[in-house]
């Protein structure tokens, strides 16, 4: 194991880096991206309604599907689950992109690989050992941390020469690096060395996240209490510490609806609008959000039509968010149609990793980034 790749102490609050020296103070806005992973397989077709295909939509999900009550108009063409509602706001703002028919090719339908092809990057047959973000940011990070993870899954940054913090939250971070020693560094013992070493980094990263505390940034935005709601509370501080760190990564989980759908799903989605709305609201109101984007991702979709337990299954492709101060709001690819599947699934058009290289080309003011060669990029970000 090198020493710049990750390790975990502890179960309960894993936490984790490999850090250098610190530097901080540096003037100019560092452009941030904050990856939200719906864990398990969100269904895009209950999340984002295409109107023109309503009556397909409702054979194929004669009691799953969104009635009138369920949704929220966004325009002419397209509806939101109802626990969406409030981006609607930031769509009529133009602060709002809908990508469809997000995929890959060879779509694999299991959780543990598919969300390894998304985080590495790689075609469905491909197995790659960096992250996709893994050599990316320390080329235009102002900070010496290049991205901070809250909660599960820290693969989109490792494997390259990310420097990366993983942790549960902000208070189990600062327990865990007050009880830090570094008084054995003379040890004979190698591995112990090496375990003090990133001891003694979480140390340097402790110092530097209480440089940011001593402003005494106090939230102006009220937060959701549920874990989602908490870390995008956390991300929220530290990005208004202005440390300068260009990634966050966040996580919800249960989005699996084989069964009982409905309601745990609408429950889901409120969750992710109210702390995404919360974010925005906390970064308009110090100035951050010009320099904040937030986008969406998920192993896969669901199928079209719904099974016989009242939820659905593992499908292929799905739409996702993009949402922040200089986004170019609107609709990128085109809505699966129900009346041309393959193998019971919707077909995918966009290639995720087009979202990817879209946002390091014109985000990050990366140009020349390609994650495939060819790779058509979407015209998704104002330039500042």
């Amino acid at each position: 194991m090198k020493r710049r790749d990750f390790m975990h102490l502890g179960a309960a609050g894993a936490l984790s880096l490999a850090l250098p020296n610190i530097a901080l103070g540096k003037s100019v806005a560092t452009p941030v991206l904050i990856l939200i992973e719906l864990n398990g397989g969100n269904d895009s077709h209950n999340t984002v309604l295409d109107l023109n295909q309503l009556s397909l939509y409702k054979k194929l999900r004669p009691q799953l599907g969104l009635g009138t009550d369920d949704r929220v108009q966004l325009d002419k063409n397209f509806a939101l689950h109802r626990s969406l509602k409030g981006f609607v706001e930031p769509w009529q703002r133009g602060e709002l992109a809908l990508v469809h028919g997000v995929g890959y090719p060879n779509a694999n339908r299991s959780h543990f690989r598919s969300i390894e092809i998304w985080d590495m990057a790689s075609d469905s047959d491909q197995y790659l050992t960096a992250g996709w973000l893994a050599n990316v940011l320390p080329k235009l990070s102002e900070s010496t941390i290049d991205a901070m993870v809250f909660g599960r899954n820290s693969a989109a940054f490792t494997g390259g020469n990310t420097q990366h913090i993983q942790l549960k939250n902000l208070d189990s971070f600062f327990k865990k690096a007050k009880n830090i020693h570094t008084d054995e560094r003379g040890s004979d013992n190698s591995a112990l060395r090496y375990l003090l070493g990133l001891k003694q980094n979480i140390t340097v990263g402790k110092e530097l996240m209480m440089q940011g505390l001593s402003r005494d940034i106090k939230l102006k935005s009220q937060f959701p209490k549920n874990r989602f709601g908490q870390q995008m509370a956390d991300v929220a501080k530290v990005i208004r510490m202005d440390l300068h760190i260009p990634a966050f990564k966040v996580a919800i989980g249960s989005f699996d609806t084989h069964k009982g759908q409905k309601n745990k799903h609408s429950q889901l989605l409120q969750q992710v609008a109210d702390g995404m709305l919360a974010l925005r609201s906390e970064l308009t109101a110090s100035g951050h959000w010009p320099n904040v984007l937030m986008m969406t991702y998920s192993e896969f979709g669901r199928r079209a039509a719904q099974n016989g337990s009242g939820g659905s299954d593992h499908g292929t492709a799905a739409s996702h968010f993009l949402m922040g101060g200089r986004v170019k709001g609107g609709h990128y690819g085109d809505y699966p149609a129900f009346d041309d599947l393959q193998d019971r699934d919707v077909i995918y058009n966009v290639d995720f990793r087009s979202m990817y290289q879209s946002v390091v080309q014109q985000w990050w003011l990366q140009p020349g980034f390609e994650l495939v060669s060819g790779l058509e990029s979407l015209d998704i970000i104002h330039r500042a």
